[in-house]
């Protein structure tokens, strides 16, 4: 594995480790009673992710590539604390769409197989998530009561 495919697989590892839906895996959103099977789907997804980051870094070991400093999450995530289910699902839609392209532009730039299969996964399974979210924002409408931010 040479230097730039390490390197775009690195930053994959770091950016999808430190996404704005693990992000929401510690951020314990507001739900209700009849919104705990949508919560539970996200928690799947959650962890789907993790795992495809632990592919990410299963690989990188493998070919005894260091594995990147992942530092702290954006601070813009920080104010998404304790906020409510539905003002989240319309934020996470628009993150995964910025990740998901953003894990196709590295798809494109990396020409090793086995770095390939492993970024090729990720951009299905982000796809495949997209498209879950845009679902449960469709089924759960936002409220009156959601602040809009720019997260």
């Amino acid at each position: 594995m040479d230097s730039a495919v390490s390197t775009i697989l690195q930053n994959a590892l770091r950016a999808e480790s430190r996404s704005f839906l693990q992000y929401v895996s510690d951020a314990f959103p507001w739900t209700n009673p009849d919104e705990l099977t949508v919560l539970s789907k996200l928690q799947t997804l959650i962890q789907e992710e993790q795992e495809a980051t632990q592919t990410l870094a299963q690989l990188l070991a493998q070919r005894r590539q260091p594995l990147p400093y992942l530092g702290s999450y954006p601070m813009s995530f920080t104010t998404m604390n304790f906020v409510s289910l539905d003002h989240l699902l319309p934020i996470l839609v628009k993150e995964e769409r910025r990740a998901l392209a953003d894990r196709e532009r590295d798809l494109r730039s990396v020409m090793d197989a086995e770095a390939q299969t492993a970024l090729r996964g990720i951009v299905d399974m982000k796809q495949r998530h997209l498209q879950t979210l845009q679902e449960m924002v469709a089924a759960h409408p936002q409220s009156s009561f959601t602040v809009h931010s720019s997260a």
